[in-house]
């Protein structure tokens, strides 16, 4: 049997691997943990463009399954480096996954992981469990030998430690033009998750993203942070009490994901939204230290806009409140901008 066990032979219930599969099910399947390696979600959200056309997933030099459009499939793979790929080479991630552990990977334009939080809402709010047919399974060994060279050239030739932002000057610029606050004195930085605040919240579609963004957020900003900025970091809420701390708080007043495939056809319509205020506060008195406001839409058209979208926005202002407690905990100076690329 293949150390590399795709989807259709994890489950009781499924049929074995070599018999013919139904290509989309809406029955959902879930994968089991096993001790010795590790489950591996592969999730492909509905977009318009593109959205015919099916997937080929790869880990490696094996097939791991196929996606259409709306739908999810899992596979369990070996400790240690993979590189994950699509059979249009470019798409691919080199990644490291621990035996006994969960991971959830979110593929269009990219190969993004998903946090634990959000990955099990996003299987539910898709539509389909995807399993391969006998004839894809005989163009997965055509890819193998014709791409798999190909999409190794392409990982190997990605600049190393990128961050997950867009316009990394931009970025820079707009945190050079937020209040300074010294935060030298604060050796504890408490990140609460930020407070769903949008009247229309329930309204919002994508509701798995609604209704994790506060904690999804919180965890974006202390995983950009990084270590050796604070002595120490605690996330959640409340914030436990710690003498000395400083705490980063947020309320997102409006979380709109709009519509991919109405961007993708007019450009400003079905536009993404996302409002909120942070704010750095001390501690010990509860003072406001910093208030850092965010309002970022997402409206434009074509393969763009149908590819990118709140969740990019999601990603930039994460990106930009670790920037801003970088840049604030050492000195009391306002960053210096930079060039946008």
């Amino acid at each position: 049997m293949n150390r590399w066990l795709p989807a259709a032979v994890l489950v009781g219930s499924c049929v074995a691997a070599a018999a013919p599969a139904a290509q989309k099910s809406p029955q959902k399947q879930q994968g089991e943990v096993a001790p010795d390696s590790a489950l591996v979600y592969f999730l492909r959200e509905p977009h318009f463009q593109g959205g015919g056309r099916t997937m080929f997933v790869y880990a490696d030099d094996q097939f791991v399954g196929t996606l259409d459009n709306n739908c999810y499939t899992f596979a369990q793979l070996p400790p240690g480096k993979h590189l994950l790929w699509l059979n249009w080479s470019r798409i691919n991630a080199e990644v490291e996954l621990e035996a006994g552990k969960t991971y959830y990977f979110n593929i269009w334009d990219k190969v993004r992981p998903v946090d634990e939080s959000t990955g099990p809402a996003m299987v539910d709010g898709l539509a389909s469990y995807c399993t391969p047919e006998p004839k894809e399974r005989n163009t997965s060994v055509e890819h193998i030998a014709e791409r798999y060279d190909k999409a190794q050239r392409r990982a190997a030739s990605k600049p190393a430690d990128q961050p997950d932002a867009t316009a990394l000057g931009r970025r820079e610029e707009n945190v050079a033009k937020w209040p300074r606050a010294d935060l030298a004195a604060y050796p504890v930085l408490v990140i609460e998750d930020f407070v769903m605040a949008d009247p229309k919240a329930a309204e919002r579609k994508k509701s798995y993203l609604v209704e994790t963004a506060g904690r999804r957020l919180a965890d974006q900003v202390a995983r950009d942070l990084g270590a050796g900025v604070f002595g120490e970091v605690v996330r959640g809420t409340p914030a436990e009490p710690r003498s000395g701390s400083l705490v980063l708080r947020a309320r997102i007043t409006q979380y709109k994901p709009g519509s991919e495939t109405a961007r993708f056809m007019i450009a400003g319509a079905g536009a993404a939204h996302l409002e909120m205020t942070s704010e750095v506060v001390d501690g010990d008195s509860g003072r406001t230290l910093a208030t850092l406001p965010a309002d970022r839409t997402w409206a434009w058209g074509g393969v763009l806009g149908a590819s990118r979208g709140i969740e990019e926005m999601e990603r930039n202002v994460a990106y930009e409140l670790a920037l801003y407690l970088k840049r604030h905990k050492g000195t009391s100076a306002p960053a210096a901008p930079a060039t946008a690329p």
